[in-house]
């Protein structure tokens, strides 16, 4: 039974006491010393963690692991990763992330990136899931130098279709800014309010697709590498994909009836995209 102090959301379910809230805090640091890619800070605070498998003469690859099992209403979870001139970095998770059903309050996600002079990232978590009733905001916010190379890729699925799950009631916020040497060079905002009724199935809007999938490069030579990306992504039933070109930034886009098979699509561009730059496949997905 819970306790009596429990509070109670306006929609008149249970709002969990905040002692039970998961408010994790990363921060991790790094610099090129010695020819090397070296931790120079490392703060944990709640139910994430790194977890940092042997490099064996590989950049470091940190993987976060949630500790928790998934995030819900009201949980927050604030990254910053920060990359001096030269460091090399790869960033993954253990799992997929799960958002579970919000009591009113939604689960928020900010991720900070600052990444230096000639230094390499790679953000490629595995994919998150929404559950029905859902609430999250997510931002990004990266400060990218003019020489940093950054792949950035993120996987959401609506639902597990596979397991008879869906969403179709639920909030999502999406805000994305990056910004290099100082000049905002990427700007996206993403507002769905779902009430229920199907609307996310609308030909408006998702339609039959139940994944969605993103790529931002901020590498050498954009244009050359646009043409290399459209020549692997043939035409594919079930999928629908989009490259373009902003201000000097590659950023692909992919919509799937099949979120496995847009699951495979997208790590697949990432993996020739990684061997352009000379930085690891994340170990994560060596099976795919």
């Amino acid at each position: 039974m819970m306790s009596g102090n429990a509070l109670r959301s306006e929609a008149g379910g249970i709002r969990l006491p905040s002692a039970v809230r998961v408010g994790a805090r990363l921060r991790l640091g790094l610099a090129h010393l010695d020819g090397q890619s070296r931790l120079t800070e490392r703060h944990e605070a709640g139910a994430f963690r790194f977890r940092f498998p042997r490099a064996h003469g590989r950049p470091p690859e940190a993987v976060l692991v949630n500790v928790a099992g998934g995030l819900a209403g009201g949980d927050s979870v604030s990254i910053e990763l920060r990359l001096g001139p030269g460091a090399e970095l790869t960033l993954t998770s253990a799992t997929a992330e799960r958002i579970y059903r919000s009591d009113g309050s939604p689960t928020r996600l900010s991720n900070k990136l600052e990444i230096g002079p000639d230094a390499r990232m790679l953000w490629l978590p595995q994919e998150t899931i929404l559950f029905e009733q859902a609430a999250i905001e997510r931002q990004f916010e990266i400060d990218l130098a003019a020489t940093g190379r950054l792949v950035l890729g993120e996987m959401l699925y609506f639902g597990r279709v596979a397991s008879g799950e869906t969403f179709t009631c639920g909030a999502i916020r999406d805000r994305w800014r990056l910004r290099r040497e100082g000049r905002l060079a990427f700007a996206e905002d993403l507002r769905l309010d779902l009430a229920g009724g199907g609307a996310l199935r609308d030909p408006v809007a998702l339609g039959e697709h139940v994944a969605l999938g993103t790529l931002l490069l901020a590498l050498d030579e954009p244009q050359d590498l646009l043409s290399a990306i459209r020549d692997i992504l043939a035409e594919e039933p079930g999928l629908e994909i989009g490259t373009t070109l902003i201000d000097g930034l590659v950023l692909l886009r992919a919509a799937g009836k099949d979120a496995a098979l847009l699951r495979r699509r997208l790590l697949q561009v990432a993996r020739f995209v990684l061997g352009r730059i000379g930085l690891p496949y994340p170990r994560a997905f060596t099976n795919e």
